[in-house]
């Protein structure tokens, strides 16, 4: 499936600005597939370790692609998020843990075996 330029540049604007509110300068990469795949597990820990705050996923048995995950997320969340600082340290944990899955999707270097592991 097609990935458009809009849902492209709004999921590298969503990951930019998590890692931004962990303190990092950003990130940028490829956006595919593979990568929502990754970033949805990372929303998924932040998700539980920042209690006052719900990123609305609604994991079914769908498979996760990019046009799946902006339609997921509610329009404020960039901005939501880019107000997170005062809980740098669960993002920072978070990034650290899935930095390296998140360079590999966006390299395009995934097969679906590999992805299997990160299945929920």
């Amino acid at each position: 499936m097609l990935i458009k330029r809009h849902e492209k540049e709004t999921l590298l604007q969503l990951i930019d600005t998590f890692y931004k509110a962990a303190g990092e300068p950003g990130w940028s990469g490829n956006i595919n597939n593979e990568i929502a795949h990754v970033f949805t597990h990372m929303l998924i820990e932040a998700q539980r370790c920042l209690s006052d705050y719900t990123w609305g996923l609604h994991i079914g048995m769908e498979p996760i692609t990019v046009q799946w995950l902006i339609h997921q997320i509610e329009p404020r969340t960039i901005e939501r998020m880019g107000q997170l600082n005062e809980n740098k340290s669960c993002l920072e944990f978070i990034i650290e843990k899935w930095d390296q899955e998140l360079r590999i999707a966006s390299a395009g270097d995934v097969d679906e075996d590999e992805l299997d592991e990160f299945s929920f």
